[in-house]
């Protein structure tokens, strides 16, 4: 018994040391595996993080977004809010089905779905596309709009080194919309202090403002509703709610009547 036992024993000491040396090399290999895939991420630059610009971007290529970037993007917001809201403000007005509130304020909220492609980033980016995370790409950057001093494209706005809003010819490709950038988060936060967190107002007036309308200047419409009913020239500092890092805007509920229909 004492002899059966002692051969098990030794022959279980002897399984476990010629298995170590495979479980060494099996672990090995899944770091240098995880290793090779963080070095594949970095390369392509690949957006992962919790605050709201990685769930704006797919690209980060050059370096992670610091506070000081926020407070840049705020800045640009207030001087470029007015011509961002609207820029967007006429383009959402274009496609709305009708002049209705309801319509309206379905294309201010800009809920679509979209089918998974299989890239985690992406999917993760294409969930959050709704409002603002939608307009400032969708209705400006990918039309080829960008900022440049003003004294180089509108000097009759201002003749200095602040940032004017100026369309390109040139459209950008995909992956330099979805590349993560200063001046996009300043237009970004433009059209949320003011498209996003004036929606139930903005609808409610340009309703009334359209309502029988034939012959319609939206880029004047548009316009005024930025100046009255958003308030993009306003100088005051905005709100914390209106400079969150969530990962999409949230407008307040819009007002339900006749005909309403889309959902979250």
């Amino acid at each position: 018994m004492n002899d059966g036992f002692s051969s098990n024993h030794v022959f279980a000491m002897m399984m476990r040391l010629q298995l170590w040396p495979a479980l060494v090399a099996w672990a090995l290999l899944g770091v240098a595996a995880e290793k090779r895939e963080m070095e594949v991420t970095e390369n392509k630059g690949y957006a992962a993080g919790q605050s709201g610009e990685y769930f704006r971007y797919k690209h980060l290529f050059y370096k992670k977004p610091t506070e000081e970037d926020f407070e840049s993007a705020q800045k640009v917001a207030q001087e470029v809010r007015c011509a961002v809201c609207a820029q967007i403000l006429k383009s959402l007005l274009g496609r709305a089905r009708s002049y209705s509130e309801d319509d309206i304020a379905d294309v201010i909220e800009g809920h679509v779905e979209y089918e998974r492609t299989g890239d985690a980033v992406e999917d993760q980016m294409l969930k959050h596309k709704k409002g603002c995370n939608k307009h400032f790409k969708d209705d400006l950057v990918a039309e080829g709009f960008m900022l440049r001093p003003c004294k180089e494209v509108a000097p009759e706005i201002k003749n200095d080194t602040s940032p004017c809003l100026w369309q390109n010819t040139e459209k950008p490709s995909k992956q330099s919309v979805d590349t993560y950038e200063v001046w996009k988060e300043g237009v970004f936060y433009a059209c949320e202090q003011s498209i996003a967190y004036h929606a139930d107002v903005l609808a409610e007036a340009l309703a009334e403002r359209l309502r029988g309308v034939r012959d319609v200047n939206l880029t004047e419409v548009a316009e005024e509703a930025c100046r009255t009913s958003a308030k993009c020239a306003s100088s005051r500092k905005p709100k914390a709610s209106e400079t969150s890092s969530k990962p999409a805007s949230k407008p307040a509920p819009k007002k339900k009547g006749k005909g309403s229909k889309k959902e979250l």
